[in-house]
């Protein structure tokens, strides 16, 4: 089944990465004479949402005695093994879910193949969908794209696929924290949520899908969820569902100094065991700021996840987070870290992604475990995040 209408985010900057990627400092760059010509596309393409619309086909009811609306959440780590992605999306839970709420979703990048990520997920589940950019990417992270393919569209950002019609879609601009075109993944652009209003047999529902920055301290991550509690105000839905990777990790990573004074502070102060058994319940202390800014705006997070189960894992054997751990906090404090973590295997779990509701009741919530690809690796570095809403 085809879709009806697209809007896509087509552009000829391409041609400029190299340039682009010369250019060190932000504001050498716009001073340069390629900024003044290629500047107001760019910020065109950064604003932009692509759409996919189709008919909707709703799936069974999926909770006992009645209707509900599955939303399922997952960041897939860019879609990077987008062909295992479809089978696996093609299965359980995610093929009966209503709507999917994707973050780290790539469009056009040399580290997923070039593909439309979000669009081949929506035409495998035979959904609407909205992709929001955040970023062109210039560059790749650690070991992201190893075949070394040059980027065509380069965008990055959140996505939501959709069986209800999708009404109006806002790619929302959050708090800017740090200049990403000087880092390890040189990049043009800022975090952004998407906003979309959903159109149910009942009534709307605003939904937004959000990915908080990693490298913030836990006031930074709140101010920047308050920008996506502030749009879905603006929508004027009273009923909303915010979802996504909050990135409630408990840790001050605004620097690299910052990172190193809360580790000492939670080793020396508040203890191993306890830190370790805070990365499950960031709420109680650490992340304090952004959980109780949804509780101010009358969202709840009871009962909209299983707080039995982990999301994502703190796993020093992983060599992609061994090496930013390295770059974040030194060589010699990794080492530490390693000999602390042997009783856990090095591997300890945390929940950085979440669900919170207003005017909706849970029905069921669950997490699903990252499904593995032909060659048994995880397909993300993060779980799937589930709720059974009614509606």
């Amino acid at each position: 089944m085809s879709f009806a209408r697209v809007e896509s985010l087509q552009h000829e900057i391409h041609e400029h990465y190299p340039a682009l990627r010369a250019i060190r400092r932000r504001k050498a760059l716009e001073r340069s004479a390629l900024w003044a010509e290629i500047g107001g596309e760019v910020r065109r393409i950064l604003e932009g949402v692509e759409r996919g619309d189709r008919a909707p086909v709703l799936p069974p009811a999926t909770a006992p005695g009645g209707r509900a609306l599955r939303a399922v959440a997952w960041n897939i780590q860019r879609g990077a093994r987008l062909d295992d992605l479809r089978r696996a999306v093609a299965e359980e839970p995610f093929a009966g879910a209503d709507l999917l709420l994707l973050s780290e979703v790539d469009v056009g990048l040399g580290r997923s193949g070039n593909r439309n990520v979000a669009r081949e997920l929506a035409e495998a589940l035979g959904m609407s969908y909205a992709f929001g950019v955040s970023y062109l990417a210039l560059t790749d992270d650690f070991g992201d794209d190893a075949g070394g393919l040059e980027n065509t569209l380069a965008l990055s950002g959140a996505a939501i696929l959709s069986r209800h019609p999708i009404r109006r879609v806002e790619n929302v601009d959050l708090p800017e924290l740090r200049d990403k075109f000087h880092s390890s993944e040189k990049r043009l652009g800022k975090k952004r949520a998407l906003l979309a209003e959903i159109a149910l047999p009942d009534g709307p529902l605003a939904v937004a899908a959000c990915h908080l920055d990693s490298n913030a301290s836990p006031a930074q991550r709140a101010r920047q969820l308050g920008a996506v509690l502030d749009s879905v105000d603006r929508s004027g839905v009273t009923r909303a569902l915010v979802g996504g990777d909050f990135n409630t990790c408990t840790y001050d990573i605004s620097s690299t100094l910052a990172l190193a004074r809360d580790i000492l502070h939670k080793l020396l102060v508040i203890g191993l065991r306890t830190t370790i058994d805070q990365y499950m319940t960031p709420e109680k202390r650490s992340e304090r700021p952004l959980f109780e800014l949804l509780r101010t705006r009358d969202f709840v997070i009871e009962g909209f996840n299983d707080r039995g189960s982990g999301t994502y894992f703190y796993d020093l054997t992983d060599p992609y987070i061994l090496d930013r751990a390295r770059k974040l906090v030194g060589r010699a404090l990794t080492r530490f870290l390693l000999r602390l973590l042997r009783p856990w295997g090095g591997c300890v779990p945390a929940r950085l992604d979440w669900f919170a509701g207003r005017n909706v009741a849970p029905v069921a919530a669950a997490v699903e475990r990252p499904p593995t690809a032909a060659d048994g690796r995880p397909l993300s570095d993060h779980s799937a995040i589930i709720v059974d809403v009614a509606v």
